[in-house]
């Protein structure tokens, strides 16, 4: 039967038949039929065939935009099709385990994949379309498509008809070669995704592969051909994005159900749509804007007693005597020095104009790490305000510190959630107004918790629970204490209805590691910032100078160097937020710890930073309206450079500030990416109409470009 013949009800003939799905119909009497509103000019809608069965996505114009695979082929070990299913157990899915190696897991039976191949009916479904397909099971399920129209987004809801043995579920749509893949959150490869197999799935730099902490990631995307993607739910997903064949992008989730999530336009209207789901970080206050330093506690410098104790009191002698532009000074460690001391020495700070911020953690542990206020440990376990086993005793593991054993919060606990609050407002009885709120990726199989949900789904959704129960008790705090503003940001982050970027005010990207490595170095920063910011979360403050001086490959990295210190505080510059937190083996160094030259260059950027300040501030209450970070990368702003050598190691402060800091070793030139028009060397001078050049680019230099005929800065 010809394809052009329309469907006009759900007992019409669906032999070979075009048929047109949810919101676009034939006509109105067809609409009718189903019950559905005609749609109006200019409104997305899906257009599928059949017998095989696809499914399009068509923009307003009328554009086709995503196409799901026809038929079904094999490739990285897996089975592509539109839509399918798993039954047994789905090793692509198999979640990672804190010490596990790889091959660690028992093998399992070869699982069985399942593709929908055509339609044996269609039906209203309350207010969308409810479609069923048969499939090569030989047991007869099927899969059932739910497709919806709302508020300019598209839904298609999976699900099969049996669910028992159903493991994971899938879909999978062609792509062409220039498609390119923008977001899925703190990503540190390239602002461009393709050719990427990612998994969806909140990491430390604990799990077998050691080189990547994916400590925020968000399972969707902005595409170049116009629409974005949104998964729902918290279980682990697979996303192999042209990465085993160039012509398919593929998502699975472990489940019996999928829900996708689908926006259309442009790229900056896909971001709006996206971020008004998830969340957006909120502004801060002005004070967390400007310089910070951070007095880490080093897991080997600082273990001798009294050692910590007198690098923070000499800290704040300096802070107060020097010529600095400190705007704010933390040290991670408070909990465990005396109350006395650190009340003096908030007081101290406060009284110089320097605020001051502390440290929680989302796990309780009896470690040496100096960041737990005595017997806390003892009293969380206790009193049962921690995950357990399946007998009801507290699930414990290895601190990620030496010397003992952790147990996380429940946060699904009523009374572990007081207790929480109880402990945000211990720390802000200090005097101090803003803090870390560290860890959250530590939910692991087995865990149980007090509203019964399971770990499978608890993992990603636990740093979502800890900003939101971290964000009611600082409201709360404010509400009794009319004042200055608190400021937390988090490490563990992950998408949601909304998400964690809906109840932080930033994010620190997790342990860069102190040297000048690509995929977790100085240079990781920028397209981890990027892809952060184009889906709600922008407000990232990076560790100037590195934290992490170990890997699996190199177990002890060298203290970080004048000249990283000097090239991180560069980058950093023109960023939301500007922050010194480095070395953790060996404990901080300031910028004082370095040469005068290296304490000046330091001191130049915080000035700059501070310059900076107000742009940032008016972009970021943009951005809480309309989703458009304030960092941008540069296939946002001049879709031309989307295929530049630059797009992941320059951005936009707004449109017209470009940042192109130098990110290699020894390097005193670099190459520069211009978007088109006309630009100035720090804001000066000649004016530069090329689309690429040259600039130098000493130790005391930052390259950076304003747009002719503005002054962003000021």
């Amino acid at each position: 039967m010809s394809s052009a013949r329309r469907i006009v009800g759900a007992v019409a003939a669906l032999s070979g038949c075009l048929v047109v799905l949810g919101i676009s119909v034939a006509s109105p009497a067809a609409a009718s039929s189903f019950g559905l509103p005609t749609p109006r000019a200019g409104q997305p809608h899906f257009l599928g065939n059949d017998s095989p069965f696809r499914l399009n996505v068509i923009s307003g114009s009328g554009k086709r935009l995503l196409t799901s695979v026809t038929g079904s082929f094999a490739s990285g070990g897996v089975r592509y099709g539109g839509f399918s299913y798993t039954v047994g157990a789905e090793p692509e899915l198999a979640p990672p385990v804190i010490g596990a190696e790889t091959g660690d897991s028992p093998p399992v039976p070869e699982p069985k994949r399942y593709v929908g191949r055509r339609m044996v009916s269609i039906a209203k479904s309350g207010p969308g379309v409810r479609v069923v397909l048969a499939t090569d099971d030989p047991a007869g399920r099927k899969i059932v498509l739910i497709l919806t129209r709302h508020r300019g987004f598209l839904g298609v809801e999976m699900s099969v008809s049996r669910i028992k043995g159903v493991s994971a579920m899938s879909a999978a749509f062609t792509t062409s070669p220039g498609e390119a893949f923008h977001g899925f959150g703190g990503r540190r490869e390239s602002t461009d995704l393709r050719g990427l197999d990612m998994t969806g799935w909140v990491l430390d730099y604990r799990y077998p592969d050691a080189s990547t902490g994916w400590y925020s990631p968000y399972p969707g995307f902005i595409s170049s051909r116009g629409y974005g993607v949104l998964l729902g739910g918290d279980r682990i997903s697979r996303w192999r994005m042209a990465s085993d064949s160039p012509r398919a992008w593929r998502v699975s989730k472990q489940g019996a159900s999928l829900r996708l999530s689908i926006v259309t336009g442009g790229p900056k209207q896909s971001i709006r749509r996206l971020t008004s789901i998830t969340g957006r970080h909120r502004l801060p206050p002005n004070w967390s804007t400007g310089a910070m330093l951070s007095r880490t506690i080093g897991i080997l410098g600082d273990s001798a007693p009294g050692s910590y104790q007198g690098r923070v009191a000499a800290d704040v002698d300096r802070i107060i005597a020097g010529d600095l532009p400190v705007a704010s000074y933390g040290f991670e460690g408070w909990a465990a020095l005396p109350r006395d001391f650190v009340d003096e020495q908030i007081a101290r700070l406060k009284a110089a104009g320097v605020k001051s911020f502390l440290y929680l953690r989302s796990f309780v542990s009896n470690d040496s790490a100096g960041t737990e206020k005595p017997g806390a440990f003892d009293e969380a376990i206790g009193r049962g305000l921690v995950a357990t086993e399946a007998d009801g005793s507290p699930y414990l593991f290895p601190s990620p510190f030496p010397g003992g054993q952790a147990a996380i919060v429940d946060f699904t606990d009523p009374a572990a959630v007081k207790w929480w609050r109880s402990r945000v407002f211990e720390l802000l009885e200090t005097g101090a107004v803003g803090f870390m709120n560290d860890f959250g990726e530590q939910v692991e199989p087995g865990m149980h918790f007090a509203d019964g949900t399971p770990a499978a789904v608890m993992h990603n959704r636990y740093p979502v629970l800890q900003a939101k129960v971290t964000r009611e008790a600082v409201d709360a705090w404010e509400k009794k204490h009319p004042g200055p503003k608190v400021f937390f940001f988090q490490r563990a982050g992950f998408s949601g209805r909304p998400g964690s970027a809906a109840y932080e005010n930033g994010q620190f990207p997790g342990d860069e590691t102190v040297d000048w490595q690509v995929g977790t170095g100085l240079p990781s920063i920028v397209p981890d910032m990027l892809n952060r910011a184009v889906l709600g979360s922008p407000g990232m403050t990076v560790d100037i100078g590195g934290y992490a001086q170990f890997t699996r490959e190199r177990p002890f990295l060298p203290a970080t160097s004048a000249e990283l210190f000097t090239r991180w505080s560069q980058a950093a510059a023109l960023t939301p937020f500007f922050r010194v937190h480095n070395s953790g083996l060996d404990g901080a160094r300031m910028p004082w710890d370095f040469d005068g030259p290296t304490l000046e260059r330091w001191k130049a950027m915080a000035r700059l930073h501070d310059r900076a300040r107000p742009l940032t501030r008016r972009l970021w209450r943009r951005f809480e309206e309309t989703g458009i970070p304030m960092t941008r990368p540069l296939w946002l702003v001049d879709p031309a450079l989307a295929r530049s050598a630059h797009v992941d190691d320059e951005w936009m402060l707004g449109n017209d500030l470009l940042v192109a800091p130098v990110l290699v070793e020894g390097a005193d030139t670099r190459e520069v990416a211009l978007p088109g028009g006309c630009w100035k060397l720090h804001g000066r001078g000649r004016a530069h109409r090329v689309p690429e050049m040259t600039v130098d680019a000493p130790i005391g230099s930052l390259p950076w470009f304003s747009r002719c005929g503005t002054r962003p800065l000021g």
